[in-house]
């Protein structure tokens, strides 16, 4: 009997524990760590659109990201479905045995609420421990040779930066908006661009506060998660609907939203003019 359509037989190194291992998998998610500007992201969608034309059409191939872009691995986890076999290509270096012990955890937290428990989520093994990676790194070697020196490729203004890089616009409040693994996979992401959206829109708003995508603050189980300084106060729970109404309000009103404050002063002094 033929093996069921999926993705081409490819040897995929996985960590499992079940005993029945499909001979393909019928969906792949490549997932990088994300980066502040879209060039990171765009990358990796890229090389995950290169290795869909190596597979058969009927595997699923989707980007995820670990933090501070989307989609988070539970959002790839479930575009996947109906998959039945799904195998995740970790492709960020160094290796953090804690992190991805904790991504195999947030997996099964995915798996765990749906009514179908047999969907199989494997984990290939790390990048830099593949076996073909020193090869690989002497291609790339010997191609580098064949390249420009940086004096051909720099450009005559190398020395110097656009001149508004070194004009700070007046503020008076930075919100930190943590886009760390764990806020991320809460939905940290949408909150990010809402709250961007929100200050492009309000000229007030948009001359008093500073916006800073961060990494985890603190290992906090309060995510999606921003913290408003001076003042100290971190707020928990944030959604994309409901961000924005909770910083203008600590920044344009002086007042703490009680309901998703996690940290900090209750009660804030009056702006300084």
């Amino acid at each position: 009997m033929p093996p069921p359509a999926g993705c081409a037989s490819a040897s995929f190194p996985m960590n499992s524990s079940e005993t029945s291992i499909p001979p393909r998998p019928d969906a792949v998610i490549v997932l990088g760590r994300g980066g502040t500007g879209a060039a990171s992201r765009q990358s990796l969608i890229e090389l995950a659109e290169a290795l869909r034309q190596t597979l058969e059409p009927a595997c699923k191939v989707v980007t995820s990201f670990v933090d501070k872009a989307a989609p988070s691995l539970p959002e790839a986890l479930q575009q996947c479905l109906p998959a039945r076999s799904i195998v995740v290509l970790p492709l960020f270096s160094p290796d953090e045995p804690a992190l991805l012990r904790w991504l195999h955890k947030l997996a099964m937290r995915w798996r765990s609420q749906l009514p179908d428990q047999g969907v199989q989520v494997r984990f290939a093994e790390h990048l830099l421990g593949a076996a073909a990676m020193p090869a690989l790194l002497l291609s790339q070697m010997a191609q580098a040779l064949q390249a420009p020196d940086i004096a051909e490729t720099a450009g005559d203004q190398w020395q110097h930066d656009p001149q508004a890089w070194s004009q700070v616009p007046d503020h008076q409040h930075h919100a930190l908006v943590c886009t760390g693994p764990r806020c991320t996979a809460l939905g940290a992401v949408a909150v990010w661009q809402s709250l961007g959206e929100a200050v492009q829109a309000s000229s007030e708003l948009r001359a008093r506060l500073r916006l800073l995508q961060t990494s985890c603050q603190y290992p906090c189980n309060h995510g999606p998660l921003a913290i408003v300084y001076p003042d100290g106060v971190w707020y928990g729970r944030l959604t994309a609907e409901n961000a924005a109404e909770v910083i203008e309000t600590h920044v344009l009103s002086r007042q703490v939203c009680a309901e998703h404050h996690v940290h900090g002063p209750v009660e804030l002094g009056t702006r300084a003019s």
